[in-house]
Protein backbone atom coordinates (compact mmCIF):
# COMPACT_ATOMS: atom_id res chain seq x y z
CA UNK A 1 0.00 0.00 0.00
CA UNK A 2 1.74 3.45 -1.11
CA UNK A 3 0.86 6.80 1.18
CA UNK A 4 2.12 9.66 -1.06
CA UNK A 5 2.12 12.98 0.86
CA UNK A 6 3.23 15.30 -1.21
CA UNK A 7 3.53 19.52 0.13
CA UNK A 8 5.29 22.94 -1.22
CA UNK A 9 6.36 25.32 0.90
CA UNK A 10 7.57 29.02 1.42
CA UNK A 11 11.01 30.16 -0.13
CA UNK A 12 12.14 27.69 -2.53
CA UNK A 13 15.14 27.17 -3.84
CA UNK A 14 16.92 30.38 -6.71
CA UNK A 15 19.98 29.32 -8.89
CA UNK A 16 23.21 30.68 -7.67
CA UNK A 17 24.86 32.87 -10.22
CA UNK A 18 27.25 31.15 -12.35
CA UNK A 19 29.93 33.70 -10.95
CA UNK A 20 29.20 31.93 -7.52
CA UNK A 21 30.71 28.63 -6.11
CA UNK A 22 28.96 25.55 -7.44
CA UNK A 23 26.47 23.60 -4.89
CA UNK A 24 28.44 20.52 -3.58
CA UNK A 25 26.97 17.25 -3.80
CA UNK A 26 27.81 14.53 -1.59
CA UNK A 27 27.61 10.81 -1.76
CA UNK A 28 24.26 10.61 -0.59
CA UNK A 29 23.08 12.57 -3.31
CA UNK A 30 22.30 15.97 -1.20
CA UNK A 31 22.93 18.86 -3.13
CA UNK A 32 24.40 22.16 -0.66
CA UNK A 33 25.13 25.48 -2.04
CA UNK A 34 26.31 28.15 0.43
CA UNK A 35 27.07 31.65 -0.36
CA UNK A 36 30.57 32.52 -0.20
CA UNK A 37 30.22 35.69 1.21
CA UNK A 38 27.96 33.91 4.21
CA UNK A 39 30.30 34.96 7.12
CA UNK A 40 29.60 38.78 5.91
CA UNK A 41 26.37 39.03 5.68
CA UNK A 42 25.43 39.69 9.19
CA UNK A 43 22.76 36.97 9.96
CA UNK A 44 22.38 36.77 13.81
CA UNK A 45 18.44 35.89 13.93
CA UNK A 46 17.07 33.27 11.89
CA UNK A 47 12.65 33.35 11.11
CA UNK A 48 11.42 29.63 9.94
CA UNK A 49 8.59 30.36 8.47
CA UNK A 50 5.67 28.03 8.66
CA UNK A 51 5.05 25.73 5.78
CA UNK A 52 2.63 26.12 2.69
CA UNK A 53 1.17 23.39 1.03
CA UNK A 54 -1.26 22.90 -1.89
CA UNK A 55 -3.11 20.35 -0.29
CA UNK A 56 -2.61 21.74 3.42
CA UNK A 57 -1.16 18.32 5.24
CA UNK A 58 -1.26 20.17 8.43
CA UNK A 59 0.86 16.61 9.73
CA UNK A 60 3.74 16.40 7.48
CA UNK A 61 4.14 20.08 7.50
CA UNK A 62 4.77 19.57 11.27
CA UNK A 63 7.18 17.15 10.97
CA UNK A 64 9.04 18.91 8.58
CA UNK A 65 9.00 21.89 10.67
CA UNK A 66 10.08 19.96 13.46
CA UNK A 67 12.70 17.96 13.11
CA UNK A 68 14.83 20.76 10.55
CA UNK A 69 13.96 22.69 13.87
CA UNK A 70 15.71 20.49 15.59
CA UNK A 71 18.56 19.43 13.12
CA UNK A 72 19.59 23.03 13.21
CA UNK A 73 19.49 24.19 17.03
CA UNK A 74 22.96 23.63 17.61
CA UNK A 75 24.28 26.29 14.67
CA UNK A 76 23.96 29.03 17.23
CA UNK A 77 21.76 31.34 15.49
CA UNK A 78 18.95 33.23 17.67
CA UNK A 79 15.63 31.10 16.18
CA UNK A 80 11.96 32.31 15.88
CA UNK A 81 9.66 29.05 15.68
CA UNK A 82 7.48 28.95 12.87
CA UNK A 83 4.64 29.14 15.45
CA UNK A 84 5.67 32.34 16.54
CA UNK A 85 6.55 33.63 13.26
CA UNK A 86 2.66 33.31 12.22
CA UNK A 87 1.38 34.63 15.19
CA UNK A 88 3.25 37.74 14.35
CA UNK A 89 2.77 37.41 10.82
CA UNK A 90 -1.44 36.97 11.36
CA UNK A 91 -1.44 39.72 14.19
CA UNK A 92 0.05 42.43 11.59
CA UNK A 93 -1.25 41.45 8.06
CA UNK A 94 -4.44 39.21 9.32
CA UNK A 95 -5.36 36.23 7.70
CA UNK A 96 -5.94 37.63 4.27
CA UNK A 97 -1.91 38.23 4.82
CA UNK A 98 -0.96 35.10 5.24
CA UNK A 99 -2.94 33.68 2.43
CA UNK A 100 -1.34 36.10 0.07
CA UNK A 101 2.02 35.16 1.64
CA UNK A 102 1.09 31.24 0.93
CA UNK A 103 -0.03 32.14 -2.62
CA UNK A 104 2.86 33.63 -3.88
CA UNK A 105 5.10 30.95 -2.28
CA UNK A 106 2.73 28.42 -3.84
CA UNK A 107 2.83 30.57 -7.24
CA UNK A 108 6.74 30.81 -7.51
CA UNK A 109 8.49 28.32 -4.86
CA UNK A 110 9.52 31.22 -2.54
CA UNK A 111 8.97 34.84 -1.63
CA UNK A 112 10.20 37.00 -4.31
CA UNK A 113 12.67 39.69 -2.26
CA UNK A 114 10.95 42.67 -1.70
CA UNK A 115 8.76 40.40 0.17
CA UNK A 116 11.64 38.81 2.18
CA UNK A 117 12.71 42.12 3.09
CA UNK A 118 9.29 42.83 4.18
CA UNK A 119 9.29 39.53 6.71
CA UNK A 120 12.52 39.92 7.90
CA UNK A 121 11.44 43.54 9.18
CA UNK A 122 8.05 42.44 10.51
CA UNK A 123 9.48 39.66 12.61
CA UNK A 124 12.62 41.34 13.34
CA UNK A 125 15.09 38.73 12.07
CA UNK A 126 18.44 38.70 9.37
CA UNK A 127 16.94 36.02 7.68
CA UNK A 128 14.09 34.08 7.10
CA UNK A 129 14.61 30.20 6.12
CA UNK A 130 12.28 27.62 4.07
CA UNK A 131 11.61 24.66 3.37
CA UNK A 132 10.05 22.77 0.87
CA UNK A 133 8.92 18.93 1.06
CA UNK A 134 8.61 17.03 -2.42
CA UNK A 135 8.06 13.60 -1.95
CA UNK A 136 6.46 12.13 1.62
CA UNK A 137 5.99 7.99 0.53
CA UNK A 138 5.47 5.22 2.27
CA UNK A 139 5.33 1.44 1.19
CA UNK A 140 3.60 -0.89 3.44
CA UNK A 141 3.71 -4.70 2.39
CA UNK A 142 0.73 -6.51 2.80
CA UNK A 143 -0.12 -9.12 5.25
CA UNK A 144 0.39 -12.12 2.22
CA UNK A 145 3.23 -10.41 0.54
CA UNK A 146 7.08 -10.48 0.95
CA UNK A 147 9.64 -7.55 1.26
CA UNK A 148 10.78 -4.41 2.69
CA UNK A 149 8.21 -1.51 3.48
CA UNK A 150 10.18 1.75 3.56
CA UNK A 151 9.86 5.48 3.99
CA UNK A 152 11.06 8.23 1.44
CA UNK A 153 11.29 11.94 2.24
CA UNK A 154 12.35 14.39 -0.62
CA UNK A 155 12.95 18.24 0.57
CA UNK A 156 14.19 21.64 -0.36
CA UNK A 157 15.20 24.39 1.91
CA UNK A 158 16.81 27.91 1.46
CA UNK A 159 18.00 30.75 3.70
CA UNK A 160 17.44 34.44 2.23
CA UNK A 161 18.10 37.27 4.20
CA UNK A 162 16.75 41.03 4.64
CA UNK A 163 18.16 41.97 1.45
CA UNK A 164 16.74 39.00 -0.37
CA UNK A 165 19.56 37.18 -1.39
CA UNK A 166 19.61 33.71 -1.10
CA UNK A 167 22.42 32.66 1.73
CA UNK A 168 22.25 28.86 1.73
CA UNK A 169 20.08 26.18 -0.17
CA UNK A 170 19.93 22.71 -0.01
CA UNK A 171 18.23 19.76 -1.27
CA UNK A 172 17.90 16.05 -0.92
CA UNK A 173 16.37 12.83 -0.47
CA UNK A 174 16.36 9.59 2.37
CA UNK A 175 14.91 6.61 2.06
CA UNK A 176 15.03 4.05 5.21
CA UNK A 177 14.04 0.69 5.04
CA UNK A 178 12.01 -1.95 7.73
CA UNK A 179 12.41 -5.20 8.51
CA UNK A 180 11.67 -7.99 5.79
CA UNK A 181 8.04 -8.71 5.76
CA UNK A 182 7.63 -12.80 5.45
CA UNK A 183 4.02 -13.66 4.60
CA UNK A 184 4.58 -17.21 6.22
CA UNK A 185 4.79 -15.80 9.73
CA UNK A 186 3.13 -17.30 12.72
CA UNK A 187 -0.31 -15.31 13.06
CA UNK A 188 -0.71 -13.80 16.87
CA UNK A 189 -4.45 -12.69 15.70
CA UNK A 190 -6.45 -10.55 13.30
CA UNK A 191 -8.43 -7.76 13.01
CA UNK A 192 -11.19 -6.23 10.72
CA UNK A 193 -11.56 -3.89 8.27
CA UNK A 194 -14.98 -3.40 6.76
CA UNK A 195 -16.02 -6.65 5.37
CA UNK A 196 -12.05 -7.93 5.52
CA UNK A 197 -10.28 -9.55 8.00
CA UNK A 198 -6.61 -9.71 7.93
CA UNK A 199 -3.81 -11.57 10.39
CA UNK A 200 -1.61 -9.86 12.55
CA UNK A 201 1.68 -11.52 13.14
CA UNK A 202 4.42 -8.62 15.00
CA UNK A 203 6.11 -8.12 12.42
CA UNK A 204 7.60 -4.27 12.00
CA UNK A 205 6.41 -1.91 9.06
CA UNK A 206 8.06 0.99 7.17
CA UNK A 207 9.65 3.97 9.36
CA UNK A 208 8.01 6.93 10.33
CA UNK A 209 8.47 10.29 8.37
CA UNK A 210 10.34 11.83 11.17
CA UNK A 211 12.92 9.36 11.78
CA UNK A 212 13.55 9.49 8.24
CA UNK A 213 13.57 13.25 8.35
CA UNK A 214 15.66 13.33 10.84
CA UNK A 215 18.48 11.70 8.94
CA UNK A 216 18.23 13.58 5.77
CA UNK A 217 17.99 17.40 8.13
CA UNK A 218 21.12 15.86 10.51
CA UNK A 219 23.02 15.82 6.86
CA UNK A 220 22.22 19.33 6.14
CA UNK A 221 22.86 21.04 9.38
CA UNK A 222 26.79 19.60 9.40
CA UNK A 223 26.56 21.90 6.28
CA UNK A 224 24.95 24.50 7.72
CA UNK A 225 27.24 27.83 8.54
CA UNK A 226 27.32 28.09 12.10
CA UNK A 227 26.67 31.37 14.26
CA UNK A 228 30.56 33.23 13.87
CA UNK A 229 30.81 35.27 17.41
CA UNK A 230 32.48 37.99 15.61
CA UNK A 231 29.20 38.71 14.01
CA UNK A 232 27.71 39.91 17.22
CA UNK A 233 27.76 43.21 18.14
CA UNK A 234 29.37 44.18 21.16
CA UNK A 235 26.87 45.08 22.95
CA UNK A 236 25.10 42.05 22.58
CA UNK A 237 24.17 39.76 25.69
CA UNK A 238 25.69 36.20 26.15
CA UNK A 239 22.65 34.19 25.56
CA UNK A 240 21.93 35.70 22.26
CA UNK A 241 22.38 32.44 20.18
CA UNK A 242 19.00 31.15 20.92
CA UNK A 243 17.02 28.16 19.80
CA UNK A 244 14.42 27.05 17.02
Amino acid sequence: MINRLFFIMALGIVAPALSLAAPSKNKRGDVVWVDPAFASRGVQSIALLPAASYDNNFKSEKTVESQLSQALRPSGYRWMSPAVSKEMLRSAWGDSGLAAIDSDILKDGRVDSLLAGRLCRQLRVTAVLSVRGDLFEQVQVEWNQGGKPSTTVQTRAGLVDSGGRLLWSASGSETAEGPYHDPNAATLGVKSSGLTTEPITGQGGAPSFEEVSTRLFMRWASLFPAFAAAQAPAAAPADSAGKP
